[in-house]
């Protein structure tokens, strides 16, 4: 029973650290000066007077912010998914 124990331990800071790791990645990601995608739309925009003003409402997302996104769900995912067993564990019992 010992070794199912230290099994599950390593699989919830496992899965903690893969969290963490993902939501320094977002947070390295929206405050670096590259973060955020500092080109602006330079096509033709027909029957518009208004001209695109970079900073707006849209937002753009580096791949530094969007791996740390997918990364945080994915340790978020499995920490999910260990409570789960734990609840349904104690439900047995």
């Amino acid at each position: 029973m010992a070794g199912r124990s230290m099994r599950t331990a390593l699989l919830w800071a496992g899965a903690a650290l893969v969290a963490v790791a993902g939501a320094i990645t977002i947070t390295i990601g929206l405050f670096t000066p590259m973060g955020v995608a500092s080109f602006g739309w330079f096509a033709y925009q027909p029957l518009a007077n208004a001209t695109f003003t970079p900073g707006g409402s849209a937002v753009v997302l580096s791949r530094v912010t969007v791996v740390g996104w997918i990364v945080f769900t994915l340790g978020m995912l499995t920490l999910a998914f260990l409570a789960g067993g734990v609840v349904a564990r104690r439900s047995r019992e």
